[in-house]
């Protein structure tokens, strides 16, 4: 009998953590060489970017990553200003930005736009990985990110 009001325990707690859970929007900005982007402007509170993370898989060993992480329920309007600072060994690579929510979170996303081409996929709501719009940049480009999100009602 304690076996199952336990793990009754359990699992309640487990789902009323998962229901406050913040809202977080993960902004993935694959790099399709090995080169160096630079942050120029300071984010505000509520957003964070990771450094370069190399991707391990071999069939990826020519990609990089950058990790922006949006906490909607502080901000939810993003402009991140970059800098390409070398494009490992080729002309130009190229910026494939992705979205994806928090798990078990959607969310929408009314306004994207990089490097000044804006995302023909928005407004959409996201529920899954979501790539957007790719551009290819040169050594000493700077570049714009923006996106402005909303969060969607919890199904009742």
């Amino acid at each position: 009998m304690f076996r199952k009001s336990f793990l009754a325990a359990a699992v309640l707690f487990a789902f009323a953590a998962a229901s406050f859970a913040a809202d977080i929007v993960t902004l993935d900005l694959n790099y399709w060489c090995r080169g160096n982007l630079k942050r120029l402007n300071q984010l505000p509170d509520g957003i964070t970017m990771t450094a370069r993370k190399n991707y391990s898989q071999k069939k990826f060993a020519h990609i990089c990553l950058y990790t922006v992480k949006i906490d909607l329920d502080k901000v939810q309007d993003l402009e991140l200003e970059l800098e390409v600072v070398d494009t490992g060994d080729k002309e130009s690579a190229k910026l494939n930005p992705s979205l994806s929510p928090s798990k078990g979170k959607v969310f929408e996303c009314v306004e994207f736009e990089t490097g000044d081409e804006p995302c023909s996929k928005v407004p959409c709501k996201i529920k899954k990985w979501t790539g957007m719009q790719s551009i290819i940049v040169t050594k000493g480009e700077k570049i714009t990110v923006k996106a402005k999100f909303k969060k969607v009602a919890a199904a009742k």
